[in-house]
């Protein structure tokens, strides 16, 4: 969001988009092992519990913005509409289709089509493996480094920069990071244990180097896109994995600085702050412009204010159900 602002210091912030992926991978993961570990994974259950997640406050986004823009025309958001709501907006974005006010929604459609394919991959690893979960880490890892591979024949078999900026198999493995991370775990039978120790006790204060080192990335820009995909992508996994290890592992100082009361009251809205923050930078950008404070404090400001709405009103309630349908 500093980045979309233009706040000094965050020139290089879309990196929060690289962290993203790998948390992603790793919840996921964790969720679909632990049902896998109870006997069978539920499809229907996971796909249920995702919808009642994501899709009110999205489909809310998608009708504001394009009702905006048929008030006033951002470029191109009726087509990030279309895109967006089947989920395939960054394959537009690679082949440099203009999607105005929900530019932002290409990660949600990597996302949506990791949410649609890691299930089914992931249970058929198992299979395969018979439950072997060494044999498991051992595929994704293999599935990591062909994704990584593509990011490399892309660039130097002469594709598009925001080919390999953008497409699925770019970014699979930032996500497959996280679910590897969550595999070796589960094989150690610690994965979601709240209180476990996990190395020596240098992981806090190491970990807690590791996120500043992210904040120091995220205030210089790369040298240029193929250092950013090539270097910076798999250093950024690295240190991902680092904090989220120091996460699950017992008490550290990372973990304290993370359990911040107002950075978990953020973590909480933070879907919300995701989708709405780009439109309203958007229409800010447009009629006050953001190159000064005053108006990137109201666009931050106006942001806030409906970030919290769309929580209380539109996301809550449906959470109560996706709650509700868990303990069932």
């Amino acid at each position: 969001m500093l980045f979309h602002a233009r706040i000094p210091g965050f020139s290089n912030g879309d990196l929060g988009v690289d962290v993203f992926f790998v948390l992603s991978g790793f919840l996921i993961s964790g969720i679909l092992l632990r049902s896998a570990g109870r006997g069978r994974v539920s499809y229907a259950d996971f796909y249920r519990r995702r919808a009642l997640r994501l899709l009110p406050a999205y489909l809310t986004v998608l009708i504001v913005c394009v009702l905006t823009d048929l008030l006033h025309d951002s470029g191109g958001t009726l087509k990030g509409a279309a895109t967006s709501f089947f989920y395939v907006s960054n394959w537009a974005a690679a082949a440099g289709v203009g999607t105005g006010l929900l530019a932002h929604t290409w990660s949600l459609s990597i996302e949506e089509q990791f949410y649609l394919l890691w299930p089914l991959v992931l249970v058929a690893l198992l299979g395969r493996a018979r439950g072997d979960l060494g044999r498991v880490a051992r595929s994704v890892l293999l599935l990591a480094v062909a994704s990584y591979l593509s990011v490399v024949a892309c660039l130097l078999l002469g594709g598009s920069v925001e080919l390999a900026w953008n497409a699925t198999t770019s970014r699979a493995f930032e996500l497959l990071a996280g679910c590897l991370l969550a595999v070796v775990l589960q094989r150690r039978g610690v994965a979601g244990a709240p209180a476990l120790r996990i190395g020596s006790r240098a992981t806090g204060p190491v970990s807690l180097l590791g996120l500043l080192a992210l904040l120091v990335v995220a205030s210089h820009d790369p040298w240029n896109p193929w250092v950013e995909m090539l270097v910076q992508w798999p250093v950024v996994v690295a240190l991902t994995v680092l904090l989220i290890v120091a996460c699950v592992a017992g008490p550290n100082l990372t973990k304290t600085v993370l359990g911040w009361a107002p950075l978990v009251a953020v973590g909480k809205v933070s879907y919300g702050a995701y989708l709405w923050h780009f439109p309203v930078f958007v229409v800010v950008d447009g009629t006050l412009g953001l190159d000064s404070w005053g108006p990137r404090f109201l666009a931050l400001a106006v942001t806030a204010v409906v970030v919290v709405l769309s929580y209380r009103f539109v996301e809550r309630p449906f959470l109560r159900m996706k709650d509700r349908s868990a303990r069932a």
